[in-house]
């Protein structure tokens, strides 16, 4: 979660290179990206289109609209499918929502191939709500049933926000068709992912996640938590796995 606007700890502007730089340095196949404005997106394009290409939409026609993009490196892969949906009852709709959730909510998902030995894998990124644990169950039953269907084609990878514990109903929802990378990673780190630029100092668990399914071997589960100059990349810590 990049965090959209500026804040008195950080600003978008000198933050976006902090990411810009961690995203090298860690160079995933694949990212997911969350609360990614139109401004974000173009940071994204202007400093990492020479080696990202990304599929999304924005979730609604409002002015501080936002991105649940997926990243992928265009040398390595081929972009088979992919699309968004929204978390609705209605998930072709553009813009749409259920009742209890404060905002359109969305997952985008890209189908891809590996160019060399052609294995295929599904990203799924998505955001669920920030407010009512109704409307995030609402939204993770969509997930659900979107993603019982990806699973036809193989590997999946579901990334997010999911503004939600362990334990608590969405996360369990998820659980019920995909498996938390933290508990079965070789190698695994431990505590929360939202700490508001470091001044949260209660909870110690996330609310952001890396679901994969059934199958999927995870050697290395990690929370980026460093900070560069003294600066946080964002209120949210980054996730990545390493799996095969």
């Amino acid at each position: 979660n990049v965090r959209c606007r500026d804040d008195a700890p950080g600003s978008v502007k000198p933050r976006s290179q902090l990411i810009v730089s961690a995203l090298s340095q860690y160079a995933p196949d694949s990212f997911g990206v969350q609360e990614a404005t139109e401004e974000w997106m173009k940071i994204f394009s202007d400093n990492l289109g020479d080696r990202y290409a990304f599929i999304g939409k924005a979730r609604d026609d409002s002015k501080d609209t936002e991105y649940s993009a997926v990243f992928y490196l265009k040398d390595k892969y081929e972009l088979i499918d992919g699309g968004t949906f929204w978390l609705s009852d209605t998930p072709e709709k553009f813009g749409s929502k259920f009742m209890s959730s404060s905002l359109p909510r969305i997952a985008t998902w890209a189908v891809l191939k590996n160019k060399e030995n052609g294995k295929v894998y599904t990203h799924i990124n998505t955001h669920l709500d920030h407010i009512l644990e109704k409307a995030r169950v609402q939204q993770a039953e969509v997930l659900s049933a979107k993603i019982a269907e990806f699973k036809k084609l193989g590997t999946v990878v579901c990334t997010g926000d999911f503004n939600s514990d362990e334990g608590n109903d969405a996360y369990n929802k998820m659980t019920e068709i995909l498996s938390d990378t933290k508990y079965i990673a070789k190698e695994s780190d431990k505590g929360r992912t939202y700490h508001n630029y470091g001044r949260v100092l209660f909870g110690k668990k996330p609310i952001d996640f890396i679901f994969v399914s059934e199958g999927t071997e995870v050697s290395r589960y990690k929370i980026i938590d460093e900070q560069i100059k003294g600066m946080y990349l964002s209120d949210h810590y980054g996730i990545c796995v390493d799996f095969r």
